[in-house]
């Protein structure tokens, strides 16, 4: 058998020097030194080609090209690679069929000088399971490490830390927490306000392409290192991303992060149930959808809980339940129908200007009384998130130590961070609802009191709608009929004005 070597001076040669992972990158100068020493040393007319395939994943494909250049090389060179693993970590098994099969051939020969090892034609056994055996080791070193990252990823997510580039609208930031540097993402000072306006158009109708158009007009970019302006795949993903209220979407799982949120759930929800409706049953006209109307982002169903959405047919306005959750019974009503229900509502805050100061003091009372209501509230809250919190790192450590498997802990998983969710929105709903910030004066209630009929009868659905938010939540439809509560502090008004010994109307008994 031939076993005759072609290692001769001014052989042609191709030196390849790889890494394939950043952990590696610091080998490379090392690897190159080695090989261009082994030319040197055999006289070889050597060609040196230096991969960072972790940082440059297009060096792989220029790899398999020389590898094909080797295999159809017009005459016998070698191929010289630093070690086996060189070779055979992250190629695919055609590239390593193709230089083993031209080596067996007698076209090349395969050298790896760190390792004493030359295979050619006619190369014994012992040599050829020599490589074998390293081709396995470094497989095994490279899905050793691959389990490693995966590991690693899945620890940041359970501990709310994003493991790649930050989404539009927020940047990666490196901050020195204890003398040691961590990283941080925060919200980008110029893309996050445009991306609440992505949002904001969504609420109000608007299509993918007509939020790309606006957001592109106002300068919004992408965040790649060479920026572009977006178009509408990238509103489009944008709209569905959960990490803009507190949560990542990875491999199929959802984890709530520590970083600070641009919009809130019920935003996020809104707009994403107007997607639905824009497409379930083909009843929402996308043309239809790019106006305010008077009950968007608050009317919802009294029947499954949906968001009702308005739609204009033949030049009046009806409104519908999404369905989101499935087939629904509650019907379509026409806009017109609840109008005099709604101006009932605006108009109940009818008071005279002697009950303003009695109204205030009342007021103040029921505000001091509902701190501890609202200080309980968010405790507790807080107290069940730590157990939820407890319990979650627990089942983790069960998983890894097999007392449950990967899938009974996916579903704790998956219940315990929906509850905390839950919790996280209840303990910021109850914040906001603290009205100690609302500044209310003596002025504001007469105004409110004489003109919030006035304005919502005659203003725009637009303006109507925002009196509406101020005034109003949980507003929902069932069978035509509304039913709400107030804001904070108009329940309490509300409350004031219900009771006899408030009304100081001359008709009334003083």
């Amino acid at each position: 058998m031939n076993q005759t070597s072609i290692l001769n001076p001014g052989t042609p040669a191709f030196l390849i020097a790889r890494v394939s992972d950043p952990g590696q990158r610091d080998a490379l100068p090392a690897q190159e030194l080695r090989l261009n020493r082994y030319a040197e040393q055999h006289q070889l007319k050597g060609k040196l080609y230096s991969f960072d395939e972790s940082a440059f994943k297009e060096h792989r494909g220029q790899f398999e090209e020389i590898v094909n250049e080797i295999s159809n090389y017009p005459e016998p060179c070698i191929a010289v690679f630093d070690k086996v693993d060189r070779l055979t970590r992250d190629s695919s098994s055609e590239v390593v069929r193709i230089l083993k099969w031209a080596t067996k051939n007698g076209k090349i020969e395969l050298h790896f000088p760190s390792e004493n090892l030359v295979l050619r034609k006619g190369a014994p056994a012992v040599d050829w399971t020599r490589f074998t055996m390293g081709a396995a080791f470094a497989e095994y070193y490279s899905g050793a490490i691959s389990d490693n990252v995966k590991r690693r990823i899945e620890q940041k997510l359970h501990d709310g830390e994003w493991p790649g580039k930050a989404p539009i609208g927020y940047i990666n930031q490196d901050q020195v927490v204890s003398g040691k540097v961590t990283k941080n993402i925060v919200p980008d000072p110029v893309r996050a306000p445009l991306i609440i306006k992505m949002f904001e158009l969504r609420l109000q109708g608007d299509s993918y392409r007509t939020i790309a158009k606006k957001l592109r007009a106002d300068g919004l970019t992408s965040n790649m290192s060479v920026p572009k302006p977006i178009g509408s795949s990238v509103v489009e993903m944008g709209l569905k991303n959960p990490f803009y209220y507190g949560v990542m979407a990875y491999a199929g799982g959802r984890y709530p992060h520590r970083y600070e949120p641009i919009i809130s759930k019920e935003t996020f929800d809104e707009a994403n149930r107007i997607t639905e409706s824009r497409w379930h049953g083909g009843s929402f006209p996308k043309s239809d959808t790019k106006q305010l109307f008077t009950t968007q982002g608050l009317l919802k169903c009294g029947v499954c809980g949906c968001s009702y959405s308005s739609y204009v047919r033949k030049g009046h306005t009806y409104m519908q339940c999404s369905k989101a959750k499935g087939n629904c019974d509650n019907r379509n009503v026409g806009e017109k129908k609840i109008m005099p229900q709604l101006l009932e509502i605006v108009g109940g805050f009818d008071i005279g200007e002697e009950a303003v100061t009695e109204i205030l003091t009342e007021l103040k009372q029921k505000h001091d009384n509902d701190q501890y209501y609202f200080q309980a509230v968010i405790e507790n809250s807080r107290n069940e998130r730590a157990k939820l919190e407890r319990r979650l790192q627990v089942a983790y450590e069960d998983k890894l130590d097999g007392r449950i498997t990967n899938e009974q802990y996916d579903t704790l998983n998956e219940r315990y961070k929906a509850e905390m969710e839950g919790l996280d929105r209840k303990i910021a709903q109850t914040n906001n609802d603290d009205y100690e910030s609302f500044v209310l004066d003596s002025e504001y209630l007469l105004k409110l009191s004489d003109f919030a009929p006035v304005l919502f009868k005659s203003s725009n659905p637009a303006l109507k709608n925002k009196l509406l938010k101020i005034l109003l939540s949980n507003l929902e439809i069932k069978e035509n009929h509304l039913s709400y509560k107030r804001w904070q502090p108009f329940d309490a008004l509300a409350s004031c004005l219900e009771s006899q010994n408030w009304l100081r109307r001359l008709d009334s008994n003083q």
